[in-house]
């Protein structure tokens, strides 16, 4: 079979002198293809149509002159994420044109008359740019379908469907900063009577931090699942990847375990944010704190501290993630742990926990005012029916 001939390079000439345009063709009819237009509403036409690697453009024409034309070609193929480079040959010398000519877009300027040579040389060196961005734009369409790819993944492991049990409310939900987020939570049903409810945030965010809270998924679902010690679980993590990830990540965790029927919970905490528990009949916020833990994969010898606490009736526990708490405004202030714990006793008094998980998510993008999240933040609540 013969080999598909390689497609030789587009070059659009645009001129309204018909002895300039048969030059520059003869110049460059050996390896390139060429098509023409007479002025620069012709020359939009024309790129719009053939779609050229390259357009060598004058700017002194009739209907539309090339700093216009320019300036049109250079939007329309910005808002269809194309780069076709424009070197600008003309009798205008000076330096005013030329700092016109580049502001309009144009990669490169060349004067009248020129040698051959020269223009040979600036029509190679422009369409190398062009070669380098299309790379570019390839590596970044990879790197995007990657992302896709993983973000689908992570999708799937994600809880999809919250658990139900007499007694208690919950609500969860988080939002990626990126296509694939580094952010984790889960509610693990160990047996009849307890119940695991797990935050973790693992540094950075995109498709690295993704892979790793999938692995942390995967040991916790498959290894851990019927464990009911959460120091024993966050400890077991952090030494299976210590020995096995070298990634410069870490991980914040919290795993609270949940004995159903009388509601008291034991936590241990690898460096995460401490939960918020929220007593409606004390108007009390706790801040569920532990000396021991540190972030996972930090060190193997990771000693944590577990401790117990009664979920009494009527209370709602408030797990989060710190992009939820460092979200920033237009201003410098961060949305901050005190206005967390202000806004779940002010609000949740008279809400369940989906209503009060719709009523922070909507009071944070109030306090954005506008901004956007800088990192992926998770909330997930806990709430007790009462007495």
């Amino acid at each position: 079979m013969n080999p598909k001939p390689k497609q030789r390079p587009k070059i659009l000439i645009v001129d309204d002198s018909r002895t300039i345009v048969v030059l520059i063709n003869s110049i460059l009819q050996e390896d390139y293809d060429t098509v023409t237009a007479g002025d620069g509403l012709q020359a939009i036409e024309v790129n719009n149509r053939e779609k050229p690697d390259l357009i060598l453009m004058d700017v002194e024409m009739p209907n539309m002159n090339g700093f216009e034309a320019c300036k049109i070609i250079k939007e329309q193929t910005a808002k269809k994420n194309l780069f076709t480079p424009i070197l600008f040959i003309t009798s205008k010398g000076d330096l005013q044109s030329m700092k016109i000519g580049l502001k309009a877009g144009a990669e490169d300027y060349l004067t009248k008359p020129f040698e051959p040579e020269e223009l040979l040389a600036r029509v190679q060196a422009v369409l190398r740019t062009k070669k380098l961005y299309n790379q570019l734009m390839e590596a970044y369409a990879i790197i995007d379908r990657e992302r896709d790819t993983i973000a689908q993944i992570q999708k799937s492991l994600i809880c999809q469907e919250l658990p139900k049990v007499d007694g208690f409310n919950f609500f969860a939900d988080y939002q990626p900063s990126a296509k694939a987020s580094g952010d984790y939570y889960d509610f693990i049903r160990i047996d009849d009577d307890h119940l695991g409810v797990l935050v973790a945030d693992v540094s950075g965010h995109g498709s690295p931090a993704a892979v790793i809270m999938a692995m942390m998924r995967v040991l916790i679902r498959s290894f851990l699942a019927k464990v009911q010690s959460p120091k024993e679980v966050l400890e077991t993590i952090n030494n299976i990847l210590c020995e096995n990830q070298e990634s410069g990540h870490f991980i914040t965790a919290f795993y609270g375990v949940i004995h159903l029927p009388s509601h008291k919970m034991k936590y241990a905490s690898a460096g995460h944010n401490p939960p918020l528990l929220i007593e409606y009949e004390t108007d009390s916020v706790q801040r569920l704190k532990t000396k021991k833990g540190f972030p996972l994969m930090i060190h193997c010898h990771n000693e944590i501290e577990e401790l117990e606490i009664l979920l009494p009736p009527n209370s709602k526990l408030i797990c989060y993630t710190d992009g939820l708490t460092e979200a920033r405004g237009k201003g410098t202030d961060m949305y901050g742990l005190n206005r967390l714990g202000q806004k779940s006793l002010e609000l949740g008094r008279s809400q369940n926990a989906d209503e009060l998980g719709q009523a922070l998510k909507q009071d944070t993008k109030n306090f954005l005012d506008g901004g956007d999240f800088t990192d992926d933040f998770t909330l997930m609540i806990v709430e007790t029916a009462p007495a």
